[in-house]
C-alpha cells in the first residue's frame, strides 16, 4: 500500500491535467472533490453522461418537485413517467397500499405516460402498473418526448400532431385532482423529454396545484452530485484547472477528455464491478478499485473496500429523500476510499490537510 500511494503521489505532481472518475458513498465523494481541488483536477462520475442529463434538469431548467413523503401521504393522483428503475419499484408499491390523506374518498388514481419502451423495459415496469392499476396514455410508435408534447398542448387546449390514447381520462383526472404528482426518473429519457414534463407540470400550476418527484436513476450517484454541490456550489463535470471550481458538463467530461487527449493521467476510483475505465494506450492509469488483483493497463492498483458491505457507508435514498447510514455487511479491513485518498494527501509533497 505504502509503494502504490508513493508511486500515484509522484504521477499526480508529474501531471498537468488529471481527470478522476468515481463511483462511491458519500465520504468517498467528498474525498475526491477534496483532492481534486488539491491537485487541481477534474472529476465526473463513471457513468457520467446519464448523470449529467439529471443534473442539468436542476441547473438549465428548474422544476416543480416535492418529497416521496409528500407524495405518499398527500398524492390523489400519481403519474409515473416513462422508465422507472427497478430499485424504485418497491417504493411505489409501497404508496399503493397507504391512503392519501387531503381527499375525503382516501383513493388514489394512477397512470403511465409512456413512450416507445424496449422490450425489457415493458417487462420491468409492467408489474408495478398491474399491481397499481394504471391506465396508460400512450401514442403508438411515438416517443416520450413527443407523448409529452401532445399531452400538454392538449391540456392547454392546443391542437397536437396526433391522438393520445388516454388522454380524456388523463384530463379528467388532473381536473379533479387535488394533489396530482408526476414521478419520473432520468434514466435514458434525455433532458428535452424532462424539460418538456416539467413544462407541463408548470402549466398546470397556472389554475392548480401540481409537482413531481424526481427518482434518480442511481442514488448512489446522485450522492455525489449532492456532496459536489455543497462542496463548490456545482454537480460534478466540475474541475480545478484554474484554481476555482469551473462547471461545464461538455468540457469536464471525462471520457471525452481521455479520448481527445486532454487528460494526462486517469484516477478511477470505483467501488463496483463491471464498469471497466475508459482507456487510452498512452494515458497512465492508477485503478483504486475493490479486487485482489491489478487492473488490466493499470499503473498502480489499489484494493479498497465497500460502502456498506467491509465497512459503514453512507448514502443517498430516495425512499427518505436524504442520507441514510448503511452498517457494513461483511465487515473486512479492506481500506475505505476516503482513507486511500487522505493517505495519497499525505504523500503528496504540499502538507496540507483534505478539506473534509
Amino acid at each position: 500500500m505504502t509503494a502504490a500511494i508513493q508511486e500515484t503521489a509522484k504521477l499526480l505532481v508529474s501531471c498537468r491535467c488529471p481527470v478522476i472518475s468515481v463511483d462511491s458513498d458519500i465520504h468517498g465523494s467528498r474525498s475526491v472533490i477534496a483532492l481534486a481541488e488539491r491537485v487541481g483536477a477534474t472529476y465526473d462520475h463513471v457513468r457520467g453522461s446519464e448523470l449529467a442529463e439529471e443534473a442539468a434538469l436542476f441547473t438549465d431548467n428548474g422544476g416543480f418537485f416535492t418529497t416521496p413523503l409528500e407524495t405518499r401521504r398527500r398524492a390523489d393522483l400519481i403519474v409515473l413517467v416513462g422508465e422507472i428503475p427497478a430499485a424504485h419499484h418497491e417504493l411505489l408499491l409501497s404508496w399503493h397500499t397507504a391512503r392519501p390523506d387531503l381527499v375525503p374518498s382516501h383513493k388514489r388514481r394512477w397512470f403511465h405516460i409512456s413512450g416507445a419502451r424496449r422490450e425489457d423495459a415493458a417487462s420491468e415496469i409492467s408489474a408495478v402498473l398491474n399491481r397499481v392499476k394504471a391506465s396508460v396514455v400512450e401514442a403508438s410508435g411515438q416517443p416520450l418526448a413527443a407523448v409529452l408534447a401532445s399531452v400538454r398542448a392538449g391540456l392547454g387546449g392546443r391542437k397536437s400532431i396526433g391522438a393520445v390514447e388516454g388522454f380524456d381520462d388523463l384530463a379528467d383526472a388532473l381536473g379533479k385532482a387535488t394533489f396530482p404528482v408526476f414521478v419520473f426518473s432520468g434514466r435514458q429519457q434525455g433532458i428535452f423529454t424532462l424539460a418538456m414534463l416539467q413544462g407541463l407540470v408548470g402549466d398546470l400550476n397556472r389554475s392548480r396545484r401540481s409537482t413531481s418527484l424526481f427518482l434518480p436513476s442511481d442514488d448512489r450517484a446522485w450522492g455525489l452530485v449532492l456532496a459536489s454541490v455543497w462542496m463548490t456550489g456545482f454537480p460534478p463535470r466540475t474541475g480545478f484547472g484554474t484554481g476555482r471550481p469551473v462547471y461545464d458538463p461538455q468540457l469536464s467530461d471525462a471520457t471525452r477528455m481521455i479520448a481527445e487527449r486532454e487528460a494526462d493521467l486517469h484516477l478511477w476510483i470505483s467501488e463496483r464491478e463491471g464498469d471497466p475505465p475508459a482507456r487510452r494506450r498512452d494515458l497512465p492509469l492508477v485503478a483504486v478499485v475493490s479486487t485482489d488483483r491489478p487492473a488490466v493497463g493499470a499503473a498502480v492498483t489499489i484494493g479498497i473496500g465497500r460502502a456498506g458491505v467491509d465497512h459503514d457507508g453512507v448514502f443517498y435514498s430516495s425512499r427518505i429523500g436524504t442520507l441514510s447510514v448503511v452498517k457494513a455487511s461483511a465487515p473486512s479491513h479492506r481500506p475505505s476510499v476516503s482513507g486511500v485518498l487522505r493517505e495519497l494527501a499525505d504523500a503528496l509533497p504540499v502538507k496540507e490537510a483534505l478539506p473534509c
